[in-house]
């Protein structure tokens, strides 16, 4: 709520560049986590159940944090009408 906040009260230059920092953030983090669960796939086929096989698990609450920091920046821009 406090972080909604924060959003009405950025100038529309702010808001872009905050929509931008949040857009590479996530999509940056979504390749990582990615990354780690087709190495984790690999590792199952390969009958190896190691620690890393599990980190995806471990980084995807993080991933929703992103996704949702990113979906309130991306309303707060549709809501100001900018592009």
């Amino acid at each position: 709520m406090e972080y909604e906040k924060k959003l009405k009260n950025l100038s529309d230059e702010e808001l872009i560049k905050e929509h931008k920092n949040k857009s590479i953030i996530f999509g940056i983090f979504l390749g990582l986590v990615t990354i780690m669960v087709i190495s984790s796939i690999i590792t199952i086929i390969k009958n190896k159940i190691i620690a890393t096989t599990f980190m995806p698990l471990a980084f995807f609450p993080l991933l929703l944090i992103f996704w949702n920091g990113f979906k309130k920046v991306r309303k707060e821009k549709n809501f100001r009408k900018l592009k």
